[in-house]
């Protein structure tokens, strides 16, 4: 994991070295199609079997371009010149991304080990601060981190650690994409005070006990992640506040790219539960044309709800007899989709204790519908939900299709605005795949793709 490039891209870009361009100049085409279809799905894994065979591939491919009249192919030539540049600084880049995280977890395991430079957010359960790492040795010294730190850690009975602990062990366990926050490292110490001082005043009292003069620094989880500073949420508000219109092709691109994530924790069994602006951040440049602003990347935070699910996309939830859920925090109720609430409510009705299997099969199509809606609207696409759609009788969600919001064409073009008023759909055999969704949005997929190198 915590790597910026994938498997899928080396396996495209070194088949298509090897097959595609030796082809162009006439050269023997090693077998490296055989060899990539074996690799592990982990990414750490993948990195550190590939690397040197990617060194070998590089080296050989560079022979038969000194070996290669310069008049021969030029054109050919010269892109395939350009792609094993392009390869080169990607994997420099993948080398030094894994060292950075291996030093990271053996050695920083002191909160004193870093300094705050600002603080980026706070809320009742944690802080978020922008940080350097001074800890002797490490050569990224100069490279500002986020790190999160959970108020009151110690404490069994608080929620927030273990939504702290619960983002750890997943991002953990997630191999790495380029629109999915990069972890790296974890550890837990005493709240020491270059972190203490920069903590809200209500935190701040909280971070030691004992009595005056023998006072014990209380411990808790810092994580270490990849920084980024501007969220969606700020940027829609400080940019496009309503009634303004954001632009169809950043719509295009929140569309493509959160979907790509999403499509990630799919594969990966990973269901988020709390998509929403605020917990997307994204990073930004100016269009040197048209001098408006673009998003070039979507990146998706914020695992402390998320679940695991089984091979059939399901996850089992207790419920007790007083319809107490019983387990971890349930996420965002308003993108919940609501084949979940349904069930979730109707165990909720029987008055005992079960075990409730949540279906989440259409659960990212719908999540992601539903944000696409709150951009483009500036609402949710049905008023009051989840809690106006719920009967009170059987605890079921019901809406039908004039219960869903419009999207006027000054918005969204109508097959557009069609497909996400179906991606809500409260029939989830009515909802397309995610794969339509983003392709309905960004069909050459040019928007979806991340330039890491």
């Amino acid at each position: 994991m915590l790597l910026r490039l994938e498997q899928q891209m080396l396996r495209l870009k070194l088949e298509m070295l090897a097959h595609n361009w030796t082809s162009k100049l006439k050269v023997p085409s090693p077998s490296i199609h055989r060899l990539t279809k074996q690799l592990p799905t982990n990414s750490r894994l993948i990195f550190v079997m590939i690397l040197p065979l990617c060194d070998q591939y590089l080296s050989y491919f560079q022979l038969q371009l000194m070996s290669t009249p310069i008049n021969s192919n030029k054109p050919a030539r010269t892109e395939l010149e350009h792609r094993l540049n392009r390869i080169e600084r990607a994997l420099h880049r993948a080398r030094d991304e894994i060292f950075e995280q291996r030093f990271m977890s053996a050695a920083c395991r002191r909160s004193d080990e870093f300094q705050v430079s600002r603080v980026l957010g706070t809320g009742d359960n944690g802080m978020v601060a922008q940080v350097e790492c001074t800890t002797p040795g490490f050569l990224w010294s100069d490279k500002p981190y986020a790190l999160k730190v959970c108020f009151n850690f110690d404490l069994d009975t608080n929620q927030a650690r273990n939504a702290y602990i619960n983002e750890f062990i997943e991002l953990v366990k997630l191999p790495s994409h380029p629109n999915i926050i990069r972890f790296l490292c974890e550890f837990v110490d005493e709240i020491h005070d270059n972190i203490r001082d920069h903590l809200p005043e209500f935190a701040r009292g909280s971070s030691s006990y004992g009595t005056p003069g023998r006072q014990i620094n209380r411990k808790t989880q810092f994580l270490v992640m990849e920084l980024h500073e501007m969220s969606l949420d700020r940027l829609l508000a400080s940019r496009f506040a309503p009634p303004s219109i954001v632009p169809h092709r950043m719509v295009a691109t929140i569309i493509s790219q959160v979907g790509s994530g999403l499509r990630h924790l799919d594969r990966h069994r990973l269901a988020h539960r709390d998509i929403k602006t605020d917990n997307i951040m994204v990073e930004t440049r100016v269009n040197e044309t048209t001098n408006e602003i673009e998003i070039t990347r979507c990146v998706l935070i914020d695992f402390g709800t998320s679940c695991r699910l089984n091979d059939q996309m399901r996850d089992s939830i207790l419920v007790s007899d007083t319809g107490k859920i019983l387990g971890p925090a349930w996420g965002n109720a308003a993108h919940i989709a609501p084949e979940l609430h349904s069930a979730l409510e109707s165990a909720k009705k029987a008055n005992r204790r079960q075990e409730v299997e949540l279906d989440y099969s259409r659960q990212s199509v719908f999540e992601l519908g539903v944000l696409a809606f709150e951009i483009v609207n500036g609402c949710h696409p049905v008023e009051g939900y989840p809690f106006s759609v719920t009967s009170r009788s059987t605890g079921r969600i019901e809406y039908g299709d004039d219960d869903i919001a419009q999207i006027s064409a000054d918005r969204l073009g109508s097959e557009q605005a069609s497909m996400l008023r179906r991606a809500v759909s409260c029939d989830a055999s009515r909802r397309p795949s995610l794969d339509e969704l983003i392709e309905c949005f960004d069909p050459t997929g040019e928007l979806g793709v991340v330039n890491i190198v």
